[in-house]
């Protein structure tokens, strides 16, 4: 199951009409470590200059994010990201999607449909997310399509 959702994932970065190079499990291993607590990994995926803004507006830098997650601070018990979307700027790759997220957080975080936006950058020839960040929208019928009003 976990292949057959790597090569979704992989089928929806390189058909967006991008020619977007990133790692197609990326996305999914950033998400697969957040809603394990996988710190470890977490380090190695992340950007030394890696920033998280959270759904709650918080903003934090990768040691304050990895250290928030190892305190408990912030467990996110559900985060999906669907309806994939890339575009590449010579080695750096912009996806956007959105998705269900739930969890807990200090300061509190919404719950519900989200909008993310990843940064995946080339850092001495590996992928590592830059950026993440979570928005919260307004479920519609257009935002099966990924067009969703910020809520």
């Amino acid at each position: 199951m976990k292949l057959l959702i790597a090569a979704v994932c992989c089928a929806l970065l390189l058909t967006a009409g991008s020619g977007a190079q990133a790692k197609p499990d990326l996305v999914e291993l950033y998400a697969e470590a957040v809603r394990t607590a996988d710190t470890d990994e977490l380090n190695r995926l992340l950007a030394p200059n890696y920033w998280h803004i959270s759904a709650n507006g918080h903003i934090q830098d990768k040691e304050h994010f990895i250290a928030a997650i190892k305190a408990g601070k912030m467990v996110i018990k559900t985060l999906h990201i669907r309806n994939v979307r890339a575009s590449m700027v010579g080695k750096t790759i912009v996806v956007t999607g959105n998705g269900i997220m739930q969890g807990t957080s200090e300061p509190p975080l919404p719950e519900g449909l989200m909008r993310y936006t990843l940064v995946l950058g080339d850092n001495d020839g590996r992928q590592q997310v830059v950026l993440f960040q979570a928005t919260p929208v307004v479920p519609s019928t257009d935002c099966k399509d990924g067009n969703c009003a910020l809520r």
